[in-house]
């Protein structure tokens, strides 16, 4: 440390001189971890220490009660905390935050500085939503008035009182492969309802990600804001869903006077596609022609996918021979994987005939895998072909027939989750 203290002083002395002969202005700058900073001129440092303050600096927090118009508290300092600052956040609102990020924020937020401890006290003021998660911070402040730790407490409001039990039946009509309907009945007590519907396990992930950017204190706000509202008895369908894949719908009520209850959850799966053999994609090489990319024309190879009758789920992907060669068995582990989260795009399912835009006279390799009901993952189809010297108009193609770009075959629909797109490399491949 007295290295460390000399090195520091050496150069701020070297800087000073440096000042006296010039006309610049050095200053000293210290960047913190929440991103803030803080300058100095050095003509002004009279000089540099180095202080240790032995234990945490902090102040205790521990909730004792809790209603929608108050939440009564007990805060203890440590020894060596002089004094703290405090606030309250809808727990969506900083969860991702860093200690030091909510350290600069309470202390930015807050001006009241408290030097006391408390035994029982009533924080008000804040308008909380009920059955909402809220976290209370602390920042404990040292005798020199910097910020030193963190302290957080979680707790949740209770619900409004509601007038009857508003509540909201759910019923299968129709579950198939790629969509499924569902009839919702309220009783009496609803005025209103909100459904909305998603992979298993994806709402609640997806609420924690985004709510801070919606500006959602509770997962009831989401539902009303991404989901379709209803008033009286009704059917939903949910379309381009996943075959065999476990779903989950958030069903948001209220009552008479408007106050949110509490969410209701459905499970369900969609019917499976494939067999128990081996699954196996076709790769069937199309026309080479001049298709429209954004209004410019420009060379395309098609290719189709077609998946055989054991198939659930498949992925394909098309590479340049010279980047695929050399690490091939890489890109083949990889095309065979499960997505690392609810992903929308990852799997394709029924067959596809899209386009590349590739140069001519370009080796390529296009390579595919499907996996089968049980999840069994079967031969890697690999496809390698070296595209024309020259693309043909489409209306010259030997086909004579262009099929439809249908990569994007999971588009967003209302009532549904806004979907983790991951495309498929369709790629712009050449030199």
């Amino acid at each position: 440390m007295k290295k460390f203290l000399l090195a520091i002083l050496s150069s701020i002395l070297c800087l000073s001189m440096f000042a006296q002969e010039t006309t610049d202005v050095n200053r000293l700058l210290i960047y913190e971890k929440s991103g803030n900073m803080k300058g100095y001129v050095l003509d002004r440092v009279d000089y540099m220490e180095f202080e240790t303050i032995e234990g945490e600096v902090a102040a205790n927090v521990t909730v004792n009660e809790v209603t929608l118009e108050k939440v009564n508290l007990s805060v203890f300092r440590t020894e060596s905390c002089e004094a703290y600052k405090l606030s309250c956040y809808p727990t969506s609102r900083i969860a991702s935050y860093s200690d030091d990020v909510l350290a600069s924020m309470v202390d930015s937020e807050s001006s009241d500085l408290y030097f006391e401890d408390f035994e029982s006290a009533d924080m008000t003021g804040i308008e909380f939503d009920p059955i909402t998660d809220y976290t209370i911070v602390t920042v404990g402040i040292d005798g020199f008035g910097i910020l030193c730790d963190v302290r957080k407490v979680e707790f949740t409001t209770p619900s409004k009182p509601l007038v009857g039990d508003p509540q909201v039946a759910v019923e299968e009509v129709d579950i198939q492969q790629f969509e499924f309907t569902l009839k919702f009945t309220p009783n009496a007590d609803v005025s209103k309802f909100s459904v909305l519907s998603g992979e298993k396990g994806s709402l609640m992930s997806q609420f924690e990600m985004f709510a801070p950017m919606f500006g959602y204190a509770n997962v009831g706000q989401m539902i009303e804001g991404w989901g379709v509202q209803f008033t009286e008895e009704s059917e939903f369908t949910w379309k381009s869903m996943q075959p065999g894949k476990e779903y989950e719908v958030f069903i948001q009520a209220w009552d008479a006077e408007g106050t949110m209850a509490q969410h209701q959850e459905y499970y369900l799966t969609t019917k499976s596609l494939g067999g128990e053999g081996t699954a196996e994609v076709t790769i069937t090489l199309g026309d080479y022609v001049l298709a429209d990319w954004g209004g410019e024309m420009l060379p395309s190879q098609f290719v189709t996918y077609t998946p055989n009758d054991q198939a659930s789920a498949y992925r394909f992907n098309v590479y340049l021979a010279e980047e695929y060669d050399p690490v091939a068995e890489d890109i083949k582990a990889d095309l065979c994987t499960e997505p690392p989260m609810p992903m929308s795009g990852w799997f394709f399912y029924e067959p596809i005939t899209t386009d590349y835009q590739i140069n001519p006279n370009t080796e390529c390799v296009i390579i595919a895998a499907a996996k089968n009901i049980n999840g069994e993952w079967g031969p890697i189809n690999e496809f390698r072909f070296t595209t024309p010297a020259e693309a043909v108009a489409a209306d010259m193609a030997p086909s004579r027939v262009i099929a439809k770009r249908n990569m994007e075959n999971n588009a967003h629909q209302a009532g549904t989750l806004p979907a983790q797109v991951k495309s498929n490399k369709v790629m712009l491949i050449g030199k």
